[in-house]
């Protein structure tokens, strides 16, 4: 069972968003680079990508990681589409067991530090 299994729903609405200027932040690290990636470990109920994709028009994929499958059904619903046509991949599992969906992947990214 897992920690949030009864909870998603809750936290979900109860959890504060993204401020906006952490968006315009993230943002604005994956400026100049097309067709970006977003990996989000510990993803919960998708606070940041539902943030960060109505920002980023162009971003190509959105990889979602969490353990709690509940967390992962309430992020599936509030994330918008991807307006390039892209993918968004949910992924239950602990993000110590994440790896990448092909061998470009990581080539395709910017670490945020």
């Amino acid at each position: 069972m897992s920690l949030f299994e009864s909870a998603a729903v809750d936290y979900a609405r109860h959890r504060p968003g993204i401020p906006d200027e952490v968006v315009r932040l993230l943002a604005g690290v994956l400026e100049g680079i097309d067709r970006p990636v977003l990996l989000d470990l510990g993803a919960g109920t998708g606070q940041v990508p539902a943030a960060l994709v109505p920002a980023m028009p162009r971003i190509a994929r959105v990889d979602l990681v969490d353990a709690d499958e509940g967390m992962l059904r309430e992020a599936a619903a509030r994330l918008p589409s991807l307006p390039s046509a892209g993918t968004i991949a949910f992924h239950t599992m602990p993000a110590e067991e994440f790896t990448t969906p092909h061998a470009g992947y990581r080539n395709r990214r910017r670490i945020i530090t």
